[in-house]
């Protein structure tokens, strides 16, 4: 699967003021426009499966080309992900809510289904916010983040 593609997205949890949780997830796809639902993976055994399993909402977030630390930070368990280099603020239903991605997600989540050593899980889109940039988007693929190429 390193020879596919994929854009990158960091999933966060922790509403109501709850310690904030995220994960950087290459996973991310629209399943359905109506209703309108996507899906993501998580780890069984990531620090992060716990919050999510137990989330009613969870904050999705499309990175834009330059955010190579975000994804990093968030891709590692341990770090400090909402330290002092992560802009960030609570948002609806108090989700911690990354700033300057080009867009955020706010999803109810309707099923985790474990498969295989991981949880796939599919939400409702409730909420969404994009702010128009001429960024491009975060895109990973052999292991390495790599840059769109305009015509």
């Amino acid at each position: 699967m390193r020879q596919h593609a994929k854009g990158v997205a960091v999933i966060t949890a922790g509403e109501d003021a709850g310690p904030p949780v995220g994960f950087c997830a290459t996973s991310l796809t629209s399943v359905s426009l109506d209703p309108p639902l996507v899906s993501f993976t998580v780890g069984l055994h990531a620090a992060s499966f716990t919050a999510v399993e137990s989330a009613r909402h969870v904050a999705v977030h499309l990175l834009a080309e330059g955010q190579e630390d975000t994804a990093r930070r968030f891709a590692h368990g341990g770090a400090a992900k909402f330290g002092a280099a992560t802009a960030w603020h609570r948002g609806p239903r108090g989700l911690p809510v990354l700033d300057d991605v080009l867009a955020a997600l706010i999803v109810s989540l309707v099923q985790l289904v474990p498969v295989g050593d991981h949880a796939l899980a599919i939400g409702r889109v409730v909420e969404a916010t994009h702010v128009p940039s001429p960024a491009r988007p975060l895109i990973h693929h052999d292991g390495a983040f790599v840059h769109l190429a305009l015509p």
